[in-house]
């Protein structure tokens, strides 16, 4: 019987290294996120989505080895900064939101004026369309 090279399964250590960067990867793009709605205009809002979605796609792909494992403690890590940065970029979301709410409500009130139960009147939004190709 001659020697024949083997396939090395990857260690844990690697396989452990490997989610905590998906995972520190998922926490730098809510991070960018934060970083952008500090100044939330609509255009700012449109940046966010891709790496919202980046972010969830990483995460995503490390749940498999999560959910066969108790993860090691460099994931445990990982995983509470990248919780603390989603709280972070939902509080900033929601201001966003609440903020262009509100000039949207003080808008009605200028063009509309006020309907007969005193709420400013609506008003009627362009419809936004985008096309990739």
């Amino acid at each position: 019987m001659g020697w024949s090279p083997r396939r090395s399964r990857p260690s844990e250590a690697r396989v452990a290294r490997s989610v905590s960067q998906q995972l520190a990867s998922a926490r730098a793009g809510v991070s960018d996120v934060c970083r952008i709605l500090i100044s939330p205009s609509p255009a700012a809002l449109d940046r966010c989505a891709p790496l919202l979605e980046t972010a969830a796609a990483e995460v995503s792909a490390c749940l498999p080895e999560l959910r066969n494992s108790k993860g090691t403690q460099a994931e445990v890590d990982e995983a509470r900064q990248l919780r603390l940065a989603v709280r972070h970029a939902k509080r900033l979301l929601e201001g966003a939101a609440g903020f262009h709410e509100n000039w949207i409500r003080r808008l009605g009130a200028l063009n509309g004026g006020y309907t007969g139960r005193g709420e400013p009147a609506a008003v009627e939004r362009g419809s936004r369309m985008q096309i990739e190709g």
